[in-house]
């Protein structure tokens, strides 16, 4: 297997070859935007949709508040939306209280049952665009309900009222009863209508707080940030470090390896089924921290393909423990369970399974475009968040598991130079018996690029090859 590095990477400010180290990026690292693509969809019955509600209410609930420690000037993030945050992990009985009367607010609004009814009662998968349009309907409701128990509590002025007229603006539509009137290709149209209107709302209140950007990121921001955040509670975050069978693309080596000043490094793997052995955070002790320890990564091949993988949000919240899920996701006021936690709690072993399959396949795929790479992938699950810190992300292989590297066409000398030093001196406290260096080549013969070995390193002698 092969890896392009940039000599910088390489034997520069990261020591990548003196350290043994592999770097594992994370998706926003990496060059192609759709990596790690999933497309979500929302379907389930009332108990999850009355539960999803009341989360996104906790989430705008905690930033408003936040919001009143802030300057105007200053911005709310998707990182200030406390995605983990339920009921019971509320600090006092009365902060408690509070969310409760919020709720009571927002749920006994004619308009919010009746929209919850037509929701639930969609035949069809709700995907990200659709789900953004139904929460920024019910937004402004929501905000109106917090306002109104923080006037009642004392915690806001009735001054603050006018804040109201800017958010409560519904859409004058039966929702009751909407299925009952239109067809699909109807309610696309409908569903077109009122997202272009929600936008051209927005642009007023963008005009109304164009000197506050908190007030932008709460009135015009969070809908989309929480979507954004609140799928990361259904897969943990992962980060990959990025493998290729092959050396010989021309194109490849004036990208990943820096308009050919690069340098490919090649491992020592099992043909059949290619691993890798590397040491990193193996496991945690709470008399020491971070237990480290070798032990075998699967390389995966990439899938190049223009579908995406489906992902069922309520079917799916595997990063929560078992009882914040049953107590905060799938039971309802009333002690119901929902349909869609019988999988999980009838099934979890079969469940489990699936999930991780589903986990995995969403960061071994990517567009036809990108085919000629032929990439392999090794993938870090960050589960227990053992690798937030990107220091942890560094997995240290075995020097002997390193066969060959080979420069690229415009490496310079100096480079080439000081890499031949660092392998020669790892080769004598290794034990190494041969390292081969390999320089690419164009051959007008054959018309394609190849590898000319450079020299060789054996125990006794350094020659140069002709």
């Amino acid at each position: 297997m092969y890896r392009f590095r940039s000599v910088e990477n390489l034997i520069g400010e990261y020591q990548e070859l003196e350290k043994q180290q592999i770097y594992f990026a994370g998706f926003d690292e990496l060059n192609d935007p759709l990596e790690g693509t999933r497309l979500y969809f929302w379907q389930g019955d009332k108990i999850v949709w009355v539960n999803l509600l009341k989360h996104y209410i906790l989430c705008l609930e905690h930033v408003v508040l936040l919001s009143r420690l802030l300057n105007d000037n200053e911005t709310i993030s998707k990182k200030d939306i406390p995605i983990y945050k339920s009921m019971n992990s509320l600090p006092t009985e009365i902060y408690k209280e509070r969310i409760q009367k919020i709720y009571n607010q927002f749920f006994n609004d004619k308009f919010v049952q009746d929209y919850i009814n037509f929701i639930v009662k969609n035949p069809n998968k709700i995907y990200l665009e659709e789900m953004y349009v139904h929460l920024k309907i019910l937004s402004g409701i929501a905000l109106n309900s917090i306002f109104e128990i923080d006037i009642q509590s004392g915690l806001l002025a009735n001054i603050e009222k006018v804040h109201h007229k800017v958010v409560q603006r519904n859409i004058d539509l039966d929702w009751d009863n909407i299925w009952e009137e239109l067809d699909e290709k109807q309610y696309i149209q409908i569903m077109k209508v009122i997202h272009d209107t929600l936008k051209s709302w927005d642009s007023e209140l963008l005009l109304k707080f164009k000197n506050s950007p908190k007030q932008q990121s709460i009135y015009i921001e969070f809908t989309q940030m929480y979507l954004d955040s609140v799928v990361q509670l259904t897969y943990p975050r992962a980060y990959v470090a990025c493998f290729m069978d092959n050396c010989l693309d021309s194109s490849i080596w004036g990208t990943y390896g820096k308009n050919h000043t690069g340098v490919c490094l090649k491992f020592r793997t099992n043909t059949i089924k290619p691993k890798l052995i590397l040491k990193g955070i193996s496991g945690w002790s709470s008399s020491s921290g971070n237990i480290y320890d070798y032990r075998e990564f699967d390389l995966k091949p990439i899938e190049y393909s223009t579908s995406f993988e489906e992902l069922d949000f309520f079917r799916n919240l595997g990063c929560l423990p078992i009882p914040q899920l049953k107590e905060q996701w799938y039971t309802n006021d009333q002690g119901e369970l929902s349909v869609c936690c019988e999988e999980i709690f009838l099934q979890e072993e079969e469940w489990r399974k699936q999930y991780w399959n589903i986990c995995e396949r969403a960061y071994l795929k990517k567009l036809p475009d990108w085919s000629h790479e032929r990439e392999y992938r090794i993938i870090l699950n960050n589960v227990l968040g053992f690798y937030d810190n990107p220091k942890d992300r560094l997995l240290e292989y075995k020097f002997e598991d390193l066969e060959a590297i080979i420069f690229g066409m415009k490496t310079l000398q100096k480079a080439k130079i000081e890499i031949i030093e660092i392998v020669k001196r790892k080769c004598e406290e290794f034990g190494i018996n041969q390292f081969d260096f390999y320089e690419m080549e164009y051959s007008t013969i054959k018309k394609e690029l190849y590898p000319r070995k450079l020299l060789s390193l054996n125990k006794n002698n350094l020659k140069v090859e002709d």
